[in-house]
């Protein structure tokens, strides 16, 4: 419980935010054939990829070594997967791209590991919201402080941000450095502002800032962006 659930429950109770939002775009994608998926950045407790297994197989990757036993996760590097070329329908990834310090080059891994008319999904804090901003501008160690201090110590890790990957700009010019690539949709995601759940004050500032970009739809500057990629077929490529 926090100190502004009533706020949260009031202006974002039908709002699709980050996960929901990476969810549904996720299940939209398997609901018609049983595939085979990476979940690239699984996280420690590789949630996605527990709750969306079923009849798609899913496999988890992340550089945590203490994943899950009873999940089919691996320890390794997005930069250098260990599977064949074309073995996935789908890879998708959540709150991980803004810590690669090489996004091309796990772009194209994902692009050699996907089958041709697979598809990438991806959920990433966009560079230009304000709170990306501010960690982007100050040391790790505040980072840590900060969310011990707000959401308590062992809430989640804190991992260092180099936001190379986190603007519509980046993915739009990714269909020039990587020919083979479709961006099939990029939208900005609404999200209460979690940084200021602190003071009721300033998240109802947060709340008129959040609106009011949205109300604008200036896309770089909201919290998220959820892109969804497409590695185009032979014939579509000639």
């Amino acid at each position: 419980m926090s100190a502004v659930d009533d706020l949260i429950d009031k202006y974002y109770s039908d709002v699709p935010m980050g996960e929901r939002a990476l969810e549904t775009t996720i299940r939209e994608f398997m609901a018609t054939t049983a595939i085979r998926a990476l979940d690239a950045g699984c996280g420690l407790d590789a949630p996605f990829t527990r709750r969306l297994s079923g009849r798609s197989f899913i496999v988890g990757m992340d550089l945590c070594r203490d994943l899950p036993k009873d999940l089919p996760v691996i320890c390794g590097d997005l930069g250098k997967l260990p599977f064949s070329d074309e073995v996935f329908s789908l890879v998708f990834s959540r709150s991980v791209f803004e810590h690669l310090t090489e996004p091309d080059l796990v772009m194209k891994e994902i692009y050699r590991t996907l089958k041709p008319g697979g598809v990438c999904v991806i959920l990433t804090p966009s560079r230009y919201d304000y709170s990306s901003i501010i960690a982007h501008l100050t040391p790790q160690w505040f980072h840590q402080w900060f969310v011990g201090r707000v959401y308590g110590s062992h809430t989640y890790d804190t991992f260092p941000t180099v936001y190379r990957a986190n603007t519509p700009k980046y993915f739009s010019r990714l269909e020039q450095k990587q020919p083979g690539w479709k961006v099939k949709r990029l939208t900005g995601l609404r999200h209460y502002p979690a940084n200021l759940i602190f003071s009721r004050m300033l998240f109802r500032v947060g709340v008129l800032y959040d609106w009011f970009v949205a109300k604008i739809g200036w896309t770089e500057l909201q919290p998220s962006l959820l892109i969804v990629l497409e590695k185009e077929s032979q014939a579509e490529q000639r």
